[in-house]
């Protein structure tokens, strides 16, 4: 008998040092990495260049990812390990526990010289939408723009007549509340947002970012809890809901069904998808001296046109897919934990969550989802499921925001559509941000 819970002290033990922590990683490798990173960090010896800010970044980004997704509630309501993180780096920040040279170590890489922030962002654009069907895009936009569009007027109207009514001004409520809620999460919508905003008041871009920070988190939130609502009421109401088909099957499946393209994923795969996403970045870029929006608008709309009339070989898309996956997979908690350190400032996070803010931002999502559907039935989609994707898949924070707000709807097959609101709504929405910011700018200041 001792013999056998000897027996089986020990295989917990083993299963416990090969847990995988990180990035596949086992407990016994990642400890002791993060132990001597840690320790070079708080000593001042962490390399100045994107050596040390990689490895600060991958290796504490990989640990707090790994706990935010097992602590119960919040991974289910609360964004779950990227949101975890961004709240630590915000925390970290606030308490000035990093070392100033290792601080700047860390966010002079994720933010400036060196810009890890942009890259992600290029990664993210061009592969979600170089990699998703072209049927789904062809087919569905017409029908599905518009409820889009239903879910933002409803949106603004409820943020101004609740603004207004509260006393928080409606103004304000559309360009603090309305367009981060709506602007497709933090990569490609709350983080451009600031800098169009910062870029037409004045107004610094730390200052702007964590004055709509708290929007995009509590959007994502409340997207979640009104998704859980309304797969109930498809329970009741089976009428309303396709079950996970946005329409009827006959309306946007081609004959034969979905072509899948299947390439040999290799280290050259990645690097091609990597040359592809910064080379349509550069060239929104550039285009901005033309066209007056934002590069990362120019680069959604010409990255959407090109996969629309099939520019590309699949197998150059596909690339573009998987080193959007590679990104995802390595750098999307560091982008976080360096956009906590650097930009999430929880003194004015604190000050902005009050009732009427809460309140404010649950008339922007409800509206989003009501405005969706109403339009959608008009369009002869299903309303449950244009609510889902075209209105809370535009009120949450992007990619990981779709994956919760499906999964509280179990409703994961909608996630090509989902991609639409969050990727090509989210462009729509840097515009319609740079539109109203300019001739409201100065609701904001004031």
């Amino acid at each position: 008998m001792k013999a056998e819970v000897k027996k089986t002290q020990i295989k917990t033990k083993e299963n416990l040092w090969n847990q995988k922590i990180a990035y596949g990683m086992p407990l016994y490798v990642y400890l002791p990495l993060l132990v001597l990173v840690l320790i070079a960090t708080f000593t001042e010896k962490l390399p100045n260049n994107m050596v040390g800010g990689t490895a600060f970044l991958l290796l504490v980004a990989g640990g707090l990812v790994y706990i935010g997704d097992r602590i119960p509630i919040w991974k289910d309501w609360l964004g779950g390990g990227l949101i975890f993180t961004l709240i630590v780096g915000g925390l970290a920040s606030y308490c000035q526990i990093i070392p100033k040279s290792s601080f700047d170590t860390i966010t002079g890489f994720y933010y400036k010289p060196t810009n890890m922030l942009v890259w992600c962002i290029a990664a993210l654009i061009a592969g979600s939408i170089l990699s998703m069907p072209r049927p789904y895009l062809v087919k569905a936009l017409p029908l599905y723009i518009p409820a889009i569009f239903g879910g933002l007027v409803f949106s603004y109207i409820l943020a101004f007549v609740g603004g207004s009514i509260t006393g928080y001004g409606g103004i304000k409520a559309i360009l603090t509340v309305a367009n981060p809620i709506e602007g497709g999460g933090l990569g490609a919508g709350a983080i451009p947002m600031s800098q169009i905003y910062e870029k037409s008041t004045g107004m610094n871009f730390d200052q702007i970012f964590s004055m709509i920070i708290p929007a995009v988190v509590i959007g994502n939130i409340i997207a979640i809890i009104i998704a859980s609502v309304l797969h109930r009421i498809g329970q009741i109401k089976p009428q309303l809901t396709g079950n996970g088909i946005l329409m009827p099957e006959e309306r946007w499946m081609p004959k034969g069904g979905i072509k899948k393209v299947e390439i040999n994923l290799t280290c050259e795969t990645i690097v091609q998808g990597w040359t592809v996403a910064v080379s349509l970045l550069v060239i929104g870029y550039m285009l901005k001296s033309f066209i007056p929006i934002h590069y990362f608008a120019i680069m959604i709309i010409l990255t959407a046109i090109i996969k629309i009339v099939n520019f590309l070989p699949d197998e150059v898309e596909q690339s573009a897919g998987h080193f959007y996956k590679f990104v995802a997979t390595g750098f999307y908690g560091p982008l976080l934990l360096g956009v906590g350190l650097k930009h999430f400032k929880l003194d004015v996070l604190v000050e902005t969550i009050t009732p009427t803010y809460l309140l404010l931002a649950f008339l922007v999502v409800l509206g989003a989802g009501l405005g969706a559907a109403i339009v959608g039935w008009l369009f002869r989609l299903y309303p449950i499921e244009s609510a889902l994707t075209g209105g809370l898949c535009m009120a949450n924070m992007g990619g990981s925001g779709d994956i919760a707000v499906l999964a509280g709807a179990h409703r994961m097959e909608l996630m090509p559509f989902a991609q639409i609101s969050s990727r090509i709504g989210g462009a729509i929405m840097l515009l319609i941000a740079q539109f109203t910011i300019s001739i409201w700018g100065q609701y904001l200041i004031h």
